[in-house]
């Protein structure tokens, strides 16, 4: 009888589920990375309804933001992406009919960092140094023009994700995000010296919204709820940063709770930076972004950043931030 019970219960929240999705538009987001506290407003966004109330029914897809995940975007299997601007300028001069609407991180977390015993305190101490870098960050090149250098004057190691690396002084430096990457070095008992980008005058978005030029232009309506929904969300958890850590917790139940908490704090001074406000993004800092890329040899000379970003579901958005 107990088990009959359960079954009809279970039949009856499926069927709510149903119900409630009824009449809203279904949105499919690609994720930068692997869900957690990075992609809390999204998780409040849904939780708390704020999609809901537009009308729309969102789904998130977790994983790596990559370059054949952007074509997917331009064909429809996405309806939305979050990546890097670096990459996402990268797929526009390639031909991509993609177009950034928002960005999530006013500054972009990605540093510099090494332990003591390198004796990098400072850009000009990467020389001939072995530098754990992607391809497609700009933070490396972008910094060492800044100084007069180029790439060319360290070595850059094939990517890779275990810090044991840099520990074993496999490599001399790495680049990850501060409030990730450098706050697990801390915690693991390693002092660290920081080279942060903007200590250089390189001024970076971090997580980009991106959809496609068509879907812009046949329901911009749809992308204004979806913007306007989704920095709601982020607002919710600037004021309720514990509980939305709780979220963060259930949308990756193996990840440790104290950890997406920590990550949680560390993000919000790169989400809420105030110069342009949450999700806000300006002509100067994506010409300034395309420049430095222009100068580095990744971005083809005479590329128009106009082509890349639309400023029309932010404008309203961002001046209803806290």
């Amino acid at each position: 009888m107990k088990r009959w019970a359960q079954t009809v219960a279970l039949a009856l929240l499926a069927f709510a589920v149903i119900l409630s999705a009824q009449g809203r538009e279904h949105v499919t987001v690609h994720l930068k990375w692997h869900h957690g506290a990075q992609f809390a407003g999204f998780y409040a966004a849904i939780e708390e309804g704020f999609f809901d109330r537009v009308d729309l029914d969102v789904a998130l897809i977790d994983g790596a933001a990559t370059d054949e995940v952007l074509a997917g975007l331009a064909h429809g299997a996405f309806d939305f992406v979050l990546v890097d601007p670096s990459r996402h300028l990268a797929a526009v001069a390639r031909g991509v009919p993609i177009v950034a609407v928002a960005a999530i991180y006013q500054i972009d977390p990605a540093v510099i960092f090494a332990l003591p015993a390198s004796g990098i305190r400072v850009p000009e101490d990467l020389i001939g140094k072995r530098v754990m870098s992607f391809s497609t960050s700009l933070v490396v090149p972008a910094v060492l023009g800044r100084v007069g250098l180029s790439v060319e004057d360290v070595e850059i190691g094939p990517p890779s994700f275990d810090l044991g690396d840099l520990y074993s002084g496999f490599y001399d430096a790495w680049t990850g995000y501060v409030t990730n990457e450098v706050r697990r070095v801390r915690n693991e008992g390693h002092d660290v010296h920081v080279i942060y980008p903007t200590d250089y005058g390189v001024h970076l978005f971090g997580d980009v919204l991106t959809t496609r030029w068509d879907l812009v232009d046949a329901d911009s309506d749809l992308v204004a709820r979806f913007v306007d929904a989704t920095l709601d969300g982020w607002i919710w958890v600037l004021d309720h940063v514990e509980a939305a850590a709780e979220m963060c917790s259930r949308w990756s139940p193996d990840s440790d709770p104290l950890e997406q908490l920590e990550f949680l704090r560390a993000s919000l001074p790169f989400v809420h930076a105030g110069e342009l406000g949450l999700g806000g993004m300006s002509d100067h800092r994506w010409g300034d972004m395309v420049t430095m890329m222009v100068d580095v040899g990744l971005l083809p000379a005479g590329f128009d950043p106009a082509v890349a970003y639309t400023l029309q579901f932010v404008r309203e958005s961002y001046l209803n931030a806290p």
